[in-house]
This record gives structure tokens, sequence and C-alpha cells, in this order.
């Protein structure tokens, strides 16, 4: 299961390149929506109380409520890319040992596993669909059940790395923001 570490990069990354220069606290409040499905962890059944299709959702539903009640001046393209980001974050853990995406209407963990790339006979694409459980394999998500599993942190040296850049280019994206920040702060001081 991709890590925490990992999750935060890609988050970081994604926000980097969606959000304007000048949009620190956007990104910033944004931030949580590339991590907050993983709470199904504590509550619910991990991987699928938050992991499911209709999660993705939420954002634009309780944005269009708010603008239709007149209770929000936040665009549309915050409650986008809110949607995207939790959406993304269910595609990873799709591909890594499955989630259960019709929960609670289905007790089926999907799978995807997809390969590009070269083998001997020359470039090759995989992709397949496994339901664990009905293939024969072990895998992490089998049978929908309440627990707490272990969620790593960072999992190797190269996820160490992805974070860290990731937090580089999140960081020289929003540098002049940041900058004023720390300028503010020290003046504030003196």
């Amino acid at each position: 299961m991709p890590s925490i570490g990992l999750h935060l990069a890609l988050t970081l990354f994604l926000l980097a390149s969606c959000v304007k220069d000048d949009a620190l606290k956007p990104a910033l409040l944004l931030l949580p929506f590339g991590l907050l499905s993983d709470l199904d962890s504590l509550i619910g059944v991990h991987r699928a109380t938050f992991h499911n299709l209709f999660i993705p959702f939420i954002p634009l539903l309780s944005l269009g409520i708010l603008r239709r009640l007149k209770l929000t001046r936040i665009p549309n393209s915050s409650g986008i890319l809110a949607s995207l980001l939790l959406a993304f974050h269910i595609g990873l853990d799709t591909c890594y040992n499955g989630v259960f995406l019709f929960y609670p209407f289905s007790g089926k963990s999907y799978n995807l596993e997809f390969w590009f790339g070269l083998k001997e006979t020359g470039l090759s694409a995989f992709f397949t669909l496994i339901v664990p459980g009905k293939v024969g394999e072990l895998m992490y998500v089998i049978t929908p059940r309440p627990s707490v599993p272990e969620i790593p942190i960072i999992e190797s040296g190269i996820e160490l790395m992805i974070l860290i850049f990731a937090l580089l280019t999140f960081f020289l994206k929003f540098k002049g923001t940041f900058l004023k920040f720390f300028i503010a702060t020290i003046a504030r001081r003196k």
C-alpha cells in the first residue's frame, strides 16, 4: 500500500502544478484532501469507508449546496481540485492491493494492475482487474472488516527522496509567499 509520505508527495506535486503561484493559502487548505481517505483506517472499514467512488463527489456536492444557499465564496476550481485529490488518492490505492470501490453496496475489493515496459519479447503493456479472494491470490484487502492496519509513513529511500523532491517543488512554487511570511514574522519580532 502506498505510504502516507507517497500520498503527501503526490498531493504536493498536484497542488504545485494546479494552483497559482500566489495562492499558497488555498493550496494549504486543499492539502488534507490528498490524505483524507486514510482516515477510514481509524473510522469504519479500512480501504472501504473513505476509499469508494462516492467520496470524491462530496466536495462538489457540498460546494454546490453552499453556493445554492449563498453561504460561500469558495471558487469552483477549489471544489474540483479537492475532488480530484480524493479521486487521485483512491485511484493510487486501487493499484496497490485493492479498495472497495462500491462500498457499502458491494463487498468486492478491486485491484487494478497495470504494467508498461520492455520484456524479453519487446515492448508490452499489461492491464488486469483482480478481485482478491476470487483468483486465489492473498491480497491485503480481501473482505471488508473494521480494523486498524499498519499504515507506513515512508516505506523506502526512494519514497523519501520523492517526498523531499515534492516538498522542494512545493516550496519553490510558492517561494514568494513563503518569503513574505518569514519577513513579516521577523519584522513583528523586532
